[in-house]
């Protein structure tokens, strides 16, 4: 088998309403669909979607589609999408960083190569541990009464883990809002907090602090990616969970563990360059007995659907995920939605991936032209 085509477009499409984060404001997300064709007429579908319009290294809709024009689809074309690891290489050889670029391959090249198998992605990672990934909401940095009415309509829906963004202008509001939240959907549903580094460490020791006795689960990235050391002390004068998101972009597990930074991952599909590399991310956490889960980013059915395959066969990723585009978008690009159940997110059981994409969906909210690289 070989690879012969590429398809390469983007869209843009608004989200349902405004997510205010201490990171920037998410009004849409922009996203480059990957669709990568065999000799065989297998087609795979990968992406790198966007919901500030940059990732934390500076990668963009516009970086991704020059990337992949220039660089990596004159490497892949030709090569056997099966070989993943050595393709894997090759890229990485071709381009050192550019992840969510590279990610938009890799994931194309498991649902090919799931598809070819006939059998779903999460067979090629060891087998499905679980059925179903229950899903965390995130609440916007916003008034109070608004996330409060937001965070019970969405338990009505069936989510029981909800994530609270802090970063206010006084941290002390970031409590008062655990608080409120707490009071007014009860003591049996999951509350995290995730600062995207807003706090200082006293700060965020102070913060921490006030909300324990609000049932808090963990606080994620409270202060700046770089400052492992500043963690490990948080951790130790509180002694409560902290999870590390970005941090896990600049560092390793293994840094991360020497240091006791932290006792949580927030794993994401595309910033490690996709299924191929987070799933060993997932494998390393499990080796030292650390939870994590899926992080998401507003991905469509495909970044979803790719996280999920992660999740059900991780025995690590055990703490609630964020893959919730399909529920923030205007309209996701699959010819059907995922199926919840019971604040789960279940895991497709189709070949590949286990998704087919709306065509005319994404013709809607496709933004410049498509283009097509044949062999």
């Amino acid at each position: 088998m070989k690879i012969v085509s590429v398809k390469v477009s983007s869209t843009r499409i608004p989200t349902f309403r405004n997510h205010k984060m201490n990171i920037g404001i998410t009004s849409r997300q922009e996203n480059v669909i990957v669709r990568i064709t065999t000799d065989t007429g297998i087609v795979g579908y990968g992406e790198a979607a966007f919901m500030l319009g940059h990732s934390v290294y500076g990668e963009t809709p516009a970086t991704v589609r020059a990337v992949l024009k220039e660089k990596l689809i004159p490497c892949i074309l030709g090569r056997d999408p099966l070989k993943i690891t050595a393709l894997w290489e090759a890229i990485h050889k071709t381009v050192p960083a550019n992840m969510r670029t590279k990610n938009s391959i890799i994931v194309a090249c498991y649902d090919i190569a799931g598809k070819a198998l006939n059998t779903p992605v999460y067979n090629l990672l060891g087998g499905k541990y679980r059925d179903g990934i229950p899903l965390s909401w995130s609440l916007p940095i916003e008034d109070y009464d608004m996330i409060i009415n937001e965070a019970k309509s969405v338990i009505d829906r069936g989510w029981r883990i909800l994530k609270i963004k802090g970063g206010r202008m006084d941290p002390l509001d970031d409590v008062e809002a655990l608080r409120r939240v707490r009071k007014a959907v009860g003591p049996d549903i999951h509350i995290r907090v995730d600062a995207n580094q807003a706090y200082d460490v006293h700060t965020a020791i102070k913060v921490i602090n006030g909300m324990s006795e609000w049932g808090l689960e963990y606080m994620e990235q409270p202060c700046a990616m770089w400052d492992l050391d500043g963690h490990a002390y948080i951790r130790k004068a509180t002694n409560f969970p902290i999870m590390l998101d970005e941090s896990l972009k600049q560092y390793s597990v293994r840094e991360i563990i020497e240091r006791s930074a932290a006792d949580y991952l927030s794993i994401y599909v595309y910033d490690p360059g996709g299924i191929l590399n987070a799933r060993k991310i997932s494998v390393v956490a499990e080796e030292f007995h650390m939870k994590g889960y899926i992080g998401g980013a507003l991905e469509s059915v495909i970044g979803t659907s790719a996280g999920l395959h992660i999740a059900a066969s991780s025995p690590s990723i055990s703490l609630g995920c964020e893959m919730t585009g399909q529920y923030m978008l205007e309209k996701d690009i699959g010819v059907k939605p995922l199926e919840m159940k019971n604040g789960c997110l279940m895991v497709p059981d189709g070949p590949g991936l286990g998704i087919e994409l709306d065509e005319d969906v994404i013709s809607h909210y496709e933004e410049g032209e498509t283009e097509t690289f044949n062999i």
